[in-house]
């Protein structure tokens, strides 16, 4: 009889662990693809981008300043295909790059906003992917460590997040996102701004290689941007990673090659759970157009089973 109840037991657990491992997060097996095509991304927008490199991107990112909701359209459009919405949320006025008043927010003045923003972050039904407040250890953006100090940083993180536990949102991750370098420098360190692990489901990384286009830029590898920060993530933290932004110019030097290196090295390590390639030209010629031998080179590297476009 007592093995009987073993037996029940085991079963009871095995089925346990098995619909744990259904709750969607990449598993180490693969790297879900993703991607930034447009402000406003639909249906053709997707589709157009499988039919480009043979996979669609699983996780579309967009951008919603202060005040905005993301579309329900869009919303519809990015579901409806098949994939999900990684939404970075920026704490001010894109038109105007004028900060929001931070302390209002601290203070209960945008509560409604906040929780209307929930609402339609659940009104999606399945995950959504929250990167709030990303590169908080640059100097470019108001809500940045250097202009609001690190203690403000965390306090606004963790009341966005708490006002969408309190509404129930359960279907958000959300993502700590920080930049590749620490700027202006390591008095800046990316970690003295994280938020504590109860309000962080992965950690995302943002770089570019802007070769020669710039004053200040030279060519770099995927792996020299990425590799130390993957290091000490790694060393300061068990949460997954997501590439939250990446992409290359093809000034100075081969972008063929470089796509080629970065997918090869993105699927050596298996903490990279999803990225998001920066599919645009916006500073730059970021985009990898299928007629070109770098489109083409991106295309040959997701036939690759290791990346998916799909969470099944």
């Amino acid at each position: 009889m007592r093995y009987g109840y073993f037996i029940i037991l085991l079963v009871i657990l095995t089925l346990a662990l098995f619909f744990c491992s259904r709750r969607f997060s990449p598993q180490k097996s693969y790297c879900l693809t993703g991607a930034f095509l447009a402000d406003n991304p639909t249906r053709n927008t997707v589709i157009d981008f499988k039919k480009a490199y043979g996979k669609k991107p699983f996780i579309v990112m967009v951008f919603s300043g202060w005040g905005d909701l993301p579309a329900e359209k869009t919303i519809q459009d990015v579901y409806g295909e098949g994939c999900v919405l990684m939404v970075t949320w920026e704490p001010w006025d894109p038109s105007t790059r004028e900060a929001v008043d931070y302390d209002a927010i601290l203070a209960g003045g945008y509560d409604d906003y906040i929780v209307s923003f929930a609402r339609r972050m659940a009104s999606a039904g399945i995950p959504v992917f929250i990167r709030f407040a990303h590169e908080m250890n640059g100097n470019w953006y108001p809500w940045c460590g250097p202009r609001i100090g690190r203690e403000k940083y965390i306090a606004l993180y963790r009341y966005v997040k708490d006002k969408f536990d309190e509404a129930k949102v359960t279907n958000a991750q959300w993502i700590f996102s920080v930049n590749w370098e620490d700027v202006p420098n390591k008095d800046n360190y990316f970690m003295s701004y994280y938020p504590g692990d109860g309000y962080v489901d992965f950690i995302g990384i943002d770089g570019y290689n802007w070769g020669n286009t710039r004053s200040w830029s030279r060519w770099r590898s995927f792996q020299e941007i990425f590799g130390p920060r993957l290091g000490e993530i790694e060393k300061a933290s068990l949460k997954p990673v997501i590439i939250t932004e990446f992409g290359s110019t093809s000034q100075g030097g081969d972008k063929s090659l470089w796509i080629r290196e970065a997918l090869l090295y993105i699927g050596r390590h298996s903490i990279i759970r999803a990225f998001v390639l920066f599919n645009v030209d916006k500073e730059t010629d970021w985009s990898f157009p299928p007629d070109t031998l770098y489109g083409q080179e991106l295309r040959s590297q997701l036939e690759s089973n290791r990346y998916r476009d799909s969470r099944l």
